[in-house]
């Protein structure tokens, strides 16, 4: 519309200079004509910058709005099972809220703090670490940057730091329904534990079945033993097979694998020896039809809840444990629907126990 407006006004102009003969009348009126259009086209041209103007800064106000960068730096590979799990999480955020992600590997000591530093140097609003020896260095460096939120997960130390939050899907809970289960379905009176590495984050996995175990046996007149082994590596599945066969050769027909990675081995081991297995952190009953039970430990969970409370304004330094009480789950339907009634009632007691807080799991075992 505005160019046709300027387009007709010139029209104009060259007819006014063609109905005079008179050259000096002719230009006189063309001079009128285009003073006259110069003025339209100033006034328009003016308004029309004025409301693009208007326009453009509201619509780049909108494509300026900055979207929250958040990343993980983790001493476990990317593919790693509960780092996969992990991941879950955050692309769940980047669906609902649109923040920028990114998985950072820092798979040696030696990078734990050059990737650290490098996340927060280059405008990382929050940086999640993982595992306790990159927990440790991201709770030393960030007082230097108060301006991002560091999230330590499975971190059972609560760091006096204003920026930092020590988050816990703990596996304590899962692990100690896993023992219940395993005591009351076992028919040696044995049952086994696989580890990956003897470091507490794993260690707890094992205390938390232990104490299941102890449980069941104090409630239901057992006596069931357990037999426990570490492989010594994350990745290592033939270590993992070797230790399994171990337990095997002790008695145990029910083994328990936390062995990130290696943990694959486990189960392949189990289905080979005829023994059940118990899954870990996601359901695993999809891996082999040996795993009849799967302690989920639902970190994905806990990393979109964690992002909604920064996302809220309402999370704070300190610690924040996930488990039975405030809803997560901790075992897969389909797993609970196939176990005998016993088996089910005992699991039910468990967990409205705990929810009703008249259950107190973590006073077993030890």
């Amino acid at each position: 519309m505005f160019w046709r407006m300027i387009f007709q006004s010139f029209c104009r102009c060259l007819d006014a200079a063609q109905l005079y003969n008179d050259e000096e009348k002719g230009l006189k009126t063309m001079k009128k004509y285009l003073a006259a259009l110069l003025a339209c086209v100033l006034a328009l041209s003016l308004a029309a910058c004025g409301g693009q103007t208007e326009d453009s800064a509201g619509e780049a106000a909108d494509s300026e709005e900055e979207k929250d960068f958040i990343c993980i730096v983790s001493e476990s590979s990317q593919g790693a099972p509960f780092s996969e799990q992990t991941w879950l999480g955050f692309t769940n955020v980047q669906a609902d809220y649109g923040c920028d992600i990114r998985f950072v590997e820092a798979l040696e000591a030696s990078e734990y703090e050059t990737q650290l530093r490098t996340m927060a140097e280059t405008g990382a609003d929050m940086i999640f670490s993982m595992f306790d020896a990159v927990n440790l260095v991201a709770a030393e460096i960030a007082p230097e940057y108060p301006d991002v939120r560091f999230v330590l997960i499975d971190c059972n130390t609560e760091f006096d730091i204003d920026n930092v939050t020590s988050i816990v899907v703990d596996s304590w809970e899962p692990s100690f329904v896993a023992g219940v289960v395993a005591a009351l379905t076992t028919e040696t009176g044995t049952v086994g534990w696989v580890g990956c590495l003897d470091i507490p984050v794993i260690t707890r996995f094992y205390e938390g079945y232990a104490a299941g175990i102890d449980y069941a046996n104090q409630t239901y007149g057992l006596n069931v033993q357990t037999e426990m082994t570490y492989i010594g590596s994350s990745e290592d599945t033939v270590a993992a097979a070797e230790c399994t066969k171990m337990l095997a050769d002790r008695g145990c027909d029910i083994i328990y694998q936390s062995a990130n990675e290696a943990g694959l081995g486990v189960i392949q081991s189990c289905a080979e020896l005829g023994v059940k297995c118990i899954g870990v952190d996601k359901w695993q009953g999809d891996v082999d039809p040996c795993v009849f039970w799967s302690a989920l430990v639902c970190i994905e969970q806990g990393v979109y809840d964690t992002y909604e409370m920064y996302h809220d304004g309402t999370l704070e330094g300190g610690s924040i444990t996930f488990g039975i009480a405030n809803g997560f789950p901790i075992y897969a339907d389909v797993d609970y629907e196939a176990l005998p009634d016993n088996v089910k009632e005992a699991v039910d007691a468990v967990m409205g126990g705990v929810r009703e807080g008249t259950l107190d799991v973590f006073a077993y075992g030890g």
